[in-house]
C-alpha cells in the first residue's frame, strides 16, 4: 500500500534513529509517560504484556483478537513490521493512518529534542521512541484494552514502563545473548522481569529445568507464574481443511475442536498461551463472563485470526506460503510443522539469508524441506547468492538448486518451476527475503519497503 511523500518521509527519519539509546532507557521511558495525553490515560491503563524468543506477535495478536471479540477497543503494539511501519500501531486490527502517524511522529520529535535539550548526554533509541508513539495513539484513541509485544527481554525494555499485571514468555531460545545472558536460565530471568510483583505471568512450553529454576525466581519476587505445561492440557494437534484443530482444558474450560487459522504446530502453544493470558484478564475485568461466553468468543477469535508472515498463505496457484522465522528455535518448528502439514507433497523452497545473520545454522535447519530450491537474495542485507547456493549444496549434495540474482528473478522462477513439478512453495530464511517476496508477487518495488 503506497502512502504519502510526507509520511514515507517521516518513517525515514523515524528508522534512522539510533536502533538503541544510551545506556538503560528506562528513565527515558519514564519522561515520555508523563507526557500529554499519555499520562492521564495510563493510569487507567493495565496492559497486557508479551515476551519470548519466538511467538510473541502471534500471541499478541491472538490475544487481541480475543479481547476485539469480546466486544473491547483494543491497542495492539508489536514490532517488527513485514512491509510499513504503520502495522505496528493497530487498533482494533486496522493499521494507524497516515495523517495519525504523522501526529504522533511529529510529537514524539518534538519530545525527544525537549528531552535532550535537558541532557544532552542522553540519548534516545528508537524503540523508546515508537513505544511512545504507540501509546500517545491508544490514549487518543481511549483505548478499552491494550496489548504489546516487548523488543528485546523484559527487565529493561520499554514496554517494562507500561502499567500492566498480565504478562506472558512464550519461549525461550538463545538470543541477544549479549544482552539478556549466555543461558536460558538467565534470559528467563530477564524476561520474566517484565512482569511487575504481584503480577501473574504465564509461561509457554518452556525447558522443564528452566521452568524449575524460574518457579523459584518468580516465588522470590512474588509473582503468580501459570505454565500451561502445568495448568493445561492440550491434544496432539492435528490438521482439517488446512487448520489447525486442537482440545484444550484449563480451570473449569474443557473445550474441543479449536479451530485455528494460524499454521503451523507451534502456534498451538501459542494458541494455549493466548487463552490463558486472555481469560486470566477478562475475569478480573469481566467477571460476570460466563465460560459458554468466553468459549463461544475464543473460538471465534481464533479460528479468524492471521498474522502476516508466520507460515502464511500468500498465492494461490501455485500455492506459495512464506515464514520470517530465522532464530534456530523458528526453523526447527518451521520444519515439524512442514512434516506435519505437507507430510508428503514435494516442496519448493526458495532461500536466502542475511549476510549478518548464521547462514550455515538458517541453512542447517532448512535443507531437510525441500525437493528442490530456489537461491537467491534479499535486496536488504541480502547475502550473496553464490554463498548461499554452496552452503545449501554441502548440506545436500542432492538437491536440485537453481540461483536468481534477484528476488524478482525468483518470484518468476518459483512460479515456473512449482507448476511445472506441481509443487508448494516456501519462502523462508528471514524477514527481509519474505517480505519483499510478496511485495514483489503483489506487482510492488521490493526496495520500497522501509526497514529498521
Amino acid at each position: 500500500m503506497q502512502h504519502s511523500q510526507l509520511t514515507s518521509e517521516l518513517i525515514a527519519q523515524l528508522l534512522n534513529l539510533p536502533k538503541f539509546g544510551k545506556g538503560i532507557g528506562l528513565h527515558r521511558m519514564h519522561y515520555f509517560l508523563n507526557q500529554q495525553p499519555i499520562a492521564p490515560w495510563l493510569s487507567q491503563v493495565d496492559a497486557i504484556k508479551v515476551t519470548g524468543s519466538n511467538g510473541k506477535g502471534s500471541v499478541c495478536n491472538m490475544v487481541a483478537a480475543i479481547l476485539k471479540e469480546a466486544g473491547l477497543r483494543v491497542g495492539l503494539y508489536t514490532s517488527p513490521h513485514l512491509f510499513r511501519f504503520h502495522e505496528r500501531i493497530r487498533v482494533d486490527n486496522i493499521d494507524i493512518s497516515d495523517h495519525n502517524l504523522q501526529v504522533v511522529g511529529q510529537w514524539v520529535f518534538k519530545t525527544i529534542e525537549e528531552y535532550e535539550q535537558c541532557y544532552p548526554d542522553d540519548k534516545c533509541g528508537a524503540f523508546e521512541a515508537f513505544t511512545a508513539m504507540a501509546l500517545h495513539y491508544f490514549a487518543t484513541c481511549q483505548v478499552d484494552a491494550v496489548v504489546t509485544e516487548a523488543g528485546i527481554g523484559g527487565r529493561f525494555d520499554s514496554t517494562r514502563m507500561i502499567p500492566g499485571s498480565t504478562t506472558a514468555i512464550t519461549s525461550l531460545d538463545l538470543e541477544h545473548t549479549e544482552i539478556l545472558g549466555s543461558t536460558l536460565e538467565l534470559i528467563a530471568y530477564d524476561k520474566a522481569d517484565l512482569c511487575p510483583s504481584e503480577g501473574t505471568l504465564v509461561v509457554g512450553d518452556i525447558d522443564s529445568e528452566v521452568l524449575r529454576k524460574l518457579e523459584v525466581y518468580c516465588a522470590l519476587r512474588k509473582v503468580n507464574l501459570l505454565s500451561i505445561r502445568n495448568c493445561c492440557n492440550f491434544s496432539q494437534r492435528r490438521y482439517i481443511d488446512n487448520q489447525l484443530v486442537f482440545d484444550v482444558q484449563y480451570r473449569d474450560l474443557n473445550w474441543k475442536d479449536i479451530h485455528l487459522k494460524l499454521l503451523g504446530s507451534h502456534q498451538v502453544n501459542n494458541a494455549v498461551v493466548a487463552i490463558v493470558l486472555a481469560e486470566h484478564w477478562l475475569r478480573l475485568k469481566q467477571p460476570n463472563l460466563s465460560s459458554s461466553e468466553l468459549e463461544s468468543i475464543v473460538r471465534c477469535a481464533l479460528a479468524n485470526v492471521s498474522v502476516l508472515g508466520r507460515l502464511q498463505k500468500v498465492w494461490e496457484q501455485p500455492e506459495i506460503y512464506v515464514d520470517v522465522g530465522h532464530s534456530p528455535d523458528a526453523i526447527k518448528q518451521l520444519v515439524n510443522s512442514i512434516q506435519q502439514l505437507w507430510p508428503s507433497q514435494p516442496v519448493l523452497l526458495v532461500t536466502g539469508v542475511s549476510y549478518n545473520k548464521d547462514i550455515p545454522g538458517i541453512l542447517a535447519g532448512l535443507a531437510s524441506i525441500p525437493n528442490r530450491a530456489i537461491c537467491t537474495r534479499a535486496w536488504h542485507r541480502g547475502g550473496e547468492v553464490n554463498i548461499i547456493a554452496n552452503c545449501l549444496a554441502s548440506l545436500r549434495p542432492e538437491l536440485p538448486i537453481d540461483t536468481a540474482e534477484t528476488i524478482e528473478q525468483a518470484v518468476v522462477m518459483a512460479k515456473d518451476l512449482a507448476i511445472r513439478y506441481k509443487m508448494k512453495v516456501l519462502v523462508a530464511g528471514g524477514l527481509f527475503l519474505s517480505a519483499e517476496f510478496i511485495q514483489v508477487l503483489q506487482g510492488e518495488d521490493p526496495r520500497a519497503i522501509q526497514f529498521l
